[in-house]
């Protein structure tokens, strides 16, 4: 039987694996993608043009973007959901409280 710690330590660094590509294609479809405004996109005027002329292939990718940025925010959550699981301690454990105060501290 495989223990709790090992399963959430390959959970991890699976989720981290596919956070990782997540990032790279997010950053890749952002940069492909013309701005608004302007005319050419990453590769100039005359191929950017061509490339995404369609009305349906710009759907495509903004619906692929989409998908991209949930999955990213969902792994992200997932993520620190792990983490979490993973510290054993918190830092306000290590802070020490006296057990009374002084009566006259501020006079």
């Amino acid at each position: 039987m495989v223990s709790l710690e090992r399963r959430l330590f390959f959970m991890y660094g699976l989720i981290l694996t596919l956070h990782f590509i997540v990032c790279v294609l997010l950053i890749l479809l952002v940069l492909l993608q013309s701005g608004k405004g302007s005319a050419a996109g990453i590769f100039g005027a005359s191929g950017a043009d061509n490339l995404f002329a369609s009305p349906t292939a710009f759907n495509a990718v903004n619906k692929f973007t989409a998908i991209l940025a949930a999955v990213l925010m969902a792994t992200s959550i997932v993520l620190t959901i792990i983490s979490n699981k993973k510290a054993s301690s918190s830092v306000m454990d290590r802070v020490s409280i006296p057990a009374s105060a002084p009566a006259n501290a501020g006079k």
